[in-house]
């Protein structure tokens, strides 16, 4: 019995396939656009540029960790029983947990780093987005 629940929240042919997010390009395309946007919101000085650039780069390495669990947890929906996917999701929400614990030391230093304003505008663009952007 399928019923309301389908098949799920990423039931097939919804979620995933033709948003920002369907493929690596396109995530990849959607974290440079996010993390341009939030340079110039911040007012990000030369003087910054190093640690916006390290921040930057564990922003690109969570999405791309993200990604490849994304394309694995696809998979065991397509394939996989219930027990596959209940496993995938916990291995996805541990990767979750993991990436943005990488992310961390690479925010706290840019927040460090930024002026009073620029911590301002900070506070309300970082960690909406699952703790990154």
């Amino acid at each position: 019995m399928m019923g309301m629940m389908g098949q799920g929240m990423m039931g097939r042919g919804k979620m995933g396939q033709g948003t920002p997010s369907g493929n690596g390009e396109q995530m990849g395309a959607l974290a440079d656009s996010r993390l341009a946007h939030l340079k110039t919101e911040l007012k990000i000085t030369d003087a910054q540029a190093d640690v916006w650039k390290t921040y930057t780069e564990a922003v690109k390495g969570r999405a791309t960790v993200m990604q490849g669990m994304r394309t694995t947890m696809m998979d065991a929906m397509d394939k996989g029983s219930a027990v596959d996917r209940m496993d995938i999701r916990i291995k996805s929400m541990e990767a979750m947990v993991e990436s943005m614990k990488a992310i961390k030391p690479a925010t706290e230093k840019l927040y460090v780093a930024l002026t009073a304003e620029q911590k301002k505008a900070a506070d309300e663009l970082i960690g909406i987005d699952c703790g990154t952007m």
